[in-house]
């Protein structure tokens, strides 16, 4: 067995195939295991590894897209407020710089109706 610091493509592409990144560590929180030790290939009897396969805790939505915000079940940072969920039923939420809120508001013709509705949502429900 061998063990590589870096993944070159082609030990990777199992693990990008599910939208996945190599690595030993989490690129950040906002990631978990999905197999230990997935990224590698193996010649004859040797077997290289240079990695666990990571993917993201939450998936990206659309919306939460538009808006400029994150899908994290943290917050990203300070400053950042939780607007709506980004998958039904999951710990996930669409994380939106208070900041950049401001902006969207003058944006909103350009952000589809099915997305204003979530936001609008989220806003009655802070000022509640």
């Amino acid at each position: 067995e061998c063990a590589l610091p870096i993944c070159p493509s082609y030990m990777s592409k199992n693990c990008e195939a599910v939208n996945g990144k190599c690595g030993w560590r989490a690129p950040s929180r906002d990631y978990k295991i999905y197999r230990w030790n997935y990224c590698g290939y193996t010649r004859g009897d040797v077997r290289c590894y240079c990695g666990h396969c990571w993917i993201r805790k939450c998936p990206t939505n659309k919306c939460c897209d538009l808006i400029k915000g994150r899908c994290s079940e943290t917050s990203p940072g300070l400053g950042y407020r939780p607007l709506f969920q980004c998958q039904q039923g999951s710990r996930c939420r669409c994380w939106v710089n208070w900041k950049s809120l401001e902006e969207i508001a003058s944006e909103r013709a350009q952000i589809p109706s099915t997305c204003l509705a979530e936001v609008a949502e989220a806003e009655s429900m802070t000022k509640g």
